[in-house]
Formats: structure tokens, sequence, C-alpha cells
């Protein structure tokens, strides 16, 4: 087991489950999803083809931004792969009923939990993005991930909602 993280929709950010005075346990393979998916991973400094296509800006082309900002965890300079995914770097594209922007977050998604492959975590992990039904610009994505070995997988659901996603 490992120690169980909740997600505050409202606060876009997550916080550990504390259950009678101690840290709740949760599903390990969830809690490795939550870190991987929301945990800001660093920019890169040119964006492909596909980003540029769904209407992300590099941090330096973003108006008002840090030129400097492309966020990440300071403890990837000493690593091969960054943590993370650059889930939040969607706050910038636009919806426009479009799939080309569902397409990018989960080939975002795909590269934030391709670790787990190259570990021998999961065999394979599919991630589907769709639409929430809701007014608000929420995208809403399952994670499948195949237990190494086996044909058994497990489903994990979540959803992000940005301010100003149109």
């Amino acid at each position: 087991m490992d120690v169980a993280i909740v997600w505050n929709n409202v606060q876009a950010r997550g916080d550990w489950s504390i259950q009678n005075s101690d840290l709740a346990l949760d599903n390990p393979l969830r809690t490795a999803i939550m870190v991987s998916l929301f945990t800001d991973r660093v920019a890169p400094e040119d964006l492909s083809t596909l980003d540029q296509a769904v209407g992300m800006k590099s941090a330096p082309d973003a108006a008002g931004s840090n030129h400097s900002d492309r966020r990440g965890w300071w403890g990837d300079a000493f690593a091969q792969e960054p943590i993370g995914s650059r889930l939040w770097q969607l706050q910038r594209a636009i919806k426009a009923g479009q799939t080309s922007t569902l397409r990018e977050a989960e080939a975002i998604c795909h590269e934030a939990l391709q670790w787990m492959i190259d570990d021998g975590v999961a065999a394979s992990v599919g991630v589907t993005a769709s639409w929430a039904s809701s007014t608000t610009p929420t995208l809403q994505f399952a994670v499948t991930v195949t237990e190494p070995g086996t044909n058994a997988t497990q489903q994990f659901y979540y959803s992000w909602a940005w301010e100003g996603l149109t």
C-alpha cells in the first residue's frame, strides 16, 4: 500500500489523506499515476508540431509569462528522465470542440506514464481522453494499466478543469 492522495478539483491540487490521525493508504498504482500526471513536468525548449497545432505556446511566447519558467522539479536536474506531465501546458490550449487537444492530452499522459512500462511496473498503459458534458471546460480521462505477466487490468479515472479554457 501507498499513501493515499486525494485530489481537490477546486484548488487543482492533491493532498495526503488523513484517517484516524494517521496517513491513509491506497492502491500504489493510483498514487504513482496521480504523481506522474499531476506533478508539473519541465516543458521542452521547443514545442512539437502537435503541441503547436492545439494552440500550446512555449513559455517565452506566452503573454505575461516568465521567460525562464518552464516549471518542472529541481530534482530533475539530476535524473535521466523528468517526473510529472506537461498537462499544465494545456492551460493555454484551445478546446473549440476539436479532438486534437484530446489526442495531445493522451500523448502527454503516455509520456508521463511511460516510466511504468520501462521500469516493469506495467506491461502496458492506455489513456482515453474526452470532454466532460458539463459547461465547465473539463478534460476527463481514463488510464488503464495492464499488470506485467498477466492480462489483469486496473482502470483509474481523472478529470482536470482549467479556468479560461475555451
